[in-house]
Order: C-alpha cells, then sequence, then structure tokens
C-alpha cells in the first residue's frame, strides 16, 4: 500500500491549492493493512448490510464534534459506493442543480452553478455539506432552504465531508430536504473502498434502492467500514489532530475551518494534510 504524501519540511510550499487530500496517519494505515491481510470479521452473509446501516447510525450520531440531528424524520435508509453513486443517481434521474464553489465534480459533468434567490423551481438541488470552498456550512444556508421550499425543489445533502468535520451543527429535518448522504471516505481513509449511507424521506425506485432490495451491494466494502467504524471514533482525526491543525494554521496565517484537511488562504481553499501528516511524524 503506497502512503498518502508526507510533505518532507514544514514548509508552505506543501500546501495543496488544486485538490486537497483528505487526512490519513499511521494508525489508519495500519487498519488498512490489517484488512488486507485478513485481520477483521470473516462474515459474508446478508447481516452484513443489516449490521453496518445500524453501526454506522449509531457511530455516526454518537460523535461529540458536531450536532447533527433530523435523522429520525427520514423512512429510509440505503447503502451507497461513497458520496459519488448518491450524486451519480441524482444525475441519472434528470436534470440537477448546483451553487458555485460546490464539489467541482458537477462541473466536470458539464453542470454549472446557480446563484442563490435565482433557483430554478422545481429542480432538485445537490448541495455539499461541509461546502468544499469554505470547509463549513454554507453562509446562506437557511437561505437557500427557503427559497428550495418555496420554488418546489428538493434538496439533496451531499455529507462526503461531515465525517472529518467539527462543529457541524445542523438539523437536517427541514421539510425541503428529501435526503442526506454521509460516506467513510474523508473521515476513515476509505477513499479505496468507498461505503457509506444514504438517508431518504420516502422510497424512491432508483440504482441504490434497487441494490439494497436483492443484496447487491458488495459485502467486502460493507465488512471493510464496519472494521473501521469498529475501531476509529467519529471524532478520531480532530482529537488526534487537532492540535497540530490550529498550529499550522497560526504558523502560516491560514484561516481555520470545520473540516481536518482544509484552511482557506486569502478566503481560497489549501489543503493541510501533508503538513499535518509531517508534525505527526516528528
Amino acid at each position: 500500500m503506497t502512503r498518502k504524501f508526507i510533505a518532507p519540511s514544514y514548509s508552505a510550499d506543501y500546501l495543496q491549492i488544486e485538490r486537497p487530500s483528505p487526512l490519513t496517519d499511521n494508525a489508519i494505515e495500519q487498519c488498512i493493512q490489517d484488512v488486507l491481510f485478513g485481520k477483521m470479521d470473516h462474515d459474508i452473509s446478508d447481516q452484513v448490510y443489516t449490521d453496518f446501516k445500524k453501526e454506522m447510525t449509531s457511530w455516526l450520531l454518537a460523535g461529540k464534534l458536531n450536532n447533527l440531528t433530523g435523522f429520525d424524520t427520514f423512512d429510509r435508509v440505503d447503502i451507497i459506493n461513497g458520496c459519488t453513486q448518491f450524486i451519480d443517481t441524482m444525475y441519472m434521474r434528470g436534470k440537477v442543480q448546483v451553487i458555485q464553489g460546490d464539489y467541482k465534480y458537477h462541473y466536470r459533468l458539464g453542470n454549472w452553478h446557480r446563484s442563490i434567490g435565482k433557483l430554478e423551481p422545481g429542480v432538485p438541488l445537490i448541495i455539499a455539506m461541509p461546502f468544499p470552498s469554505t470547509g463549513a456550512i454554507h453562509t446562506q444556508m437557511k437561505e437557500i432552504l427557503d427559497e428550495a421550499r418555496d420554488k418546489g425543489i428538493d434538496i439533496h445533502v451531499d455529507g462526503a465531508w461531515l465525517t472529518c468535520g467539527r462543529g457541524i451543527d445542523f438539523d437536517v429535518s427541514h421539510s425541503a430536504i428529501k435526503s442526506v448522504s454521509i460516506s467513510l471516505s474523508k473521515g476513515l481513509g476509505l477513499g479505496w473502498n468507498r461505503i457509506g449511507l444514504r438517508w431518504t424521506r420516502e422510497r424512491r425506485v432508483d440504482a441504490i434502492t434497487i441494490m439494497n432490495d436483492f443484496n447487491m451491494n458488495l459485502r467486502a466494502t460493507a465488512k471493510i467500514g464496519l472494521h473501521f467504524i469498529r475501531n476509529f471514533s467519529p471524532d478520531y482525526l480532530w482529537n488526534k489532530h487537532g492540535e497540530n491543525y490550529y498550529k499550522i494554521c497560526n504558523d502560516f496565517k491560514l484561516t481555520p475551518t470545520n473540516a481536518i484537511q482544509l484552511a482557506l488562504r486569502d478566503g481560497h481553499p489549501v489543503g493541510v494534510s501533508p503538513l499535518l501528516r509531517y508534525l505527526d511524524e516528528q
């Protein structure tokens, strides 16, 4: 297994400008090695799916650094192959809209941003939380939700970064929010094993519901996800590396965000994972 990039020296030259990478550390990399050598539960029955849904939900809500509420208002939970599958499934349904500064994947698909106050009525909106260009809840989230409610716009929350966040205080029970997805990729270094959950208000037939209804998801990814949440707390990254994160922000005059791998320099996002790894190695 190739280790994530570690800065060779403590220098601003190693801040990541184009594509901030998720944070992993030696403990996470050791857990990956354990998985590769089969040091985990060997159950490959359908029970793996049930256990993953139940345990990831409990794991997420047990975190003390975020305050996420309202999940009990959703009627259904499905396993997803990371938040990218959640996004792709939305595009398979038809037209969607996004707001400037969101995940660049949308722009690579040719979907350009809409302006707040000028959202298109009736067209579903995908919005990331924390927002990728700020590392925090979008500063106009209330206005977005109110506009969506007034215009009949279904909101779908992409929580890919929630598992590497802190200080996120949000209630997902707003009537405009129809689904929320959260994956383990960013919080537990599992980009190589994309796994997460999608919560929805009501059952709607799509690729995700079909895969779940017929137990078509890969058992291996669910097993690995279970192994990681059983070995790391939802607050692990911030508890372990939070002090070094704020040191980096102070030393290089960066503005802290709510996402462990991201800070702002002159209002622009920069990745700090290589420097966090450097300090962790000292």
